[in-house]
């Protein structure tokens, strides 16, 4: 609770700085913070401070902000525990005959309204060399399911799965499809079956 109420308050701060992240992105911060301290002096000089002592309580409290902003941008939703929990018992079998090792579970970015549970397998490379990404030391087999959207995307090195597995148009068709999450990971095993060789 106390968590989607920090949230709650930060969201004019995250609109703030993400605004000034569209206009100029590789300075986004400073300009941020620069033009939110002058006019914050500018409202404290018309509210009687010098501004002398004006300026400085601005700067410091946009300086502030911003690194609350950030700190608070960094921290991630909880994943989807039961769609993760599906892909380790149904889709991972059949990754770890492939070569494939878990590597990760991550829910979105919180600040930025992102929904998207990312799940990460990994082997070696040279296991499947036609799927592979050059020098890459790994091959990387991403899962990306964002629920809100009603959207999947799964990749094996440079390749969509959908891609992989289209001989079977209902079946790339599904692997793009985010819902219940026991059946997506049904799909993405059977999707994964394909590419693998135990169709």
């Amino acid at each position: 609770m106390g968590v989607d109420r920090a949230l709650l308050l930060l969201r004019p701060v995250h609109g703030w700085f993400f605004f000034w992240e569209r206009v100029i992105p590789s300075l986004y911060r400073v300009v941020a913070v620069a033009v939110a301290a002058a006019i914050s002096a500018f409202a404290l000089v018309l509210a009687g401070l010098p501004w002398w002592v004006a300026v400085p309580i601005g700067a410091a409290l946009w300086v502030g902000l911003a690194v609350v902003q950030e700190h608070d941008e960094r921290v991630p939703r909880p994943v989807d525990e039961v769609f993760v929990r599906a892909v380790r018992e149904r889709v991972e079998p059949v990754l770890v005959a492939a070569g494939f090792t878990f590597n990760s579970a991550s829910g979105g970015q919180r600040a930025r309204r992102d929904t998207t549970d990312v799940v990460l397998y990994e082997a070696e490379p040279g296991r499947h060399p036609s799927l592979g990404e050059g020098d890459s030391p790994c091959l990387d087999l991403w899962i990306r399911r964002d629920v809100r959207s009603g959207t999947m995307e799964v990749s094996v090195g440079w390749h969509d799965l959908e891609a992989l597995v289209e001989e079977d148009p209902e079946l790339a068709a599904r692997v793009m499809r985010a819902g219940d999450a026991t059946e997506d990971a049904a799909a993405l095993a059977r999707a994964v079956a394909f590419v693998f060789g135990d169709r």
